[in-house]
């Protein structure tokens, strides 16, 4: 069983029992987060696509741990201008383990 979950303007194809590295969640005290906006749900017999969620589907999960991925880095420059400029940034991402999926 798998689900299409939006969060964020993203899409996560999620299953139960597994974990995910997700956009970062600004989090509370409580560790647990419902997905409700739930695009399309296949349990291996059906296929339901929401138009453009399903109605009462949702997906339970469990916050682990907030993580920042691998430094990407760039460069501006110009020739012949003495101008160069180093640039960094790295993703904040966060791993949810998915527990259930809901009909």
């Amino acid at each position: 069983m798998f689900a299409i979950v939006s969060y964020k303007g993203k899409q996560y194809k999620v299953q139960e029992e597994k974990e995910y590295k997700i956009d970062l969640i600004e989090q509370s005290d409580d560790k647990n987060i419902i997905f409700s906006d739930i695009l399309l749900i296949d349990d291996g017999k059906d296929v339901k696509v929401g138009t453009p969620f399903i109605a009462g589907a949702s997906v339970n999960g469990e916050i682990i741990k907030d993580i920042k991925d691998d430094k990407v880095t760039g460069i501006k420059f110009h020739a012949k201008k003495h101008y160069k400029r180093n640039l960094g940034h790295r993703q904040q991402y966060t791993i949810v383990a998915i527990k259930k999926i809901n009909l």
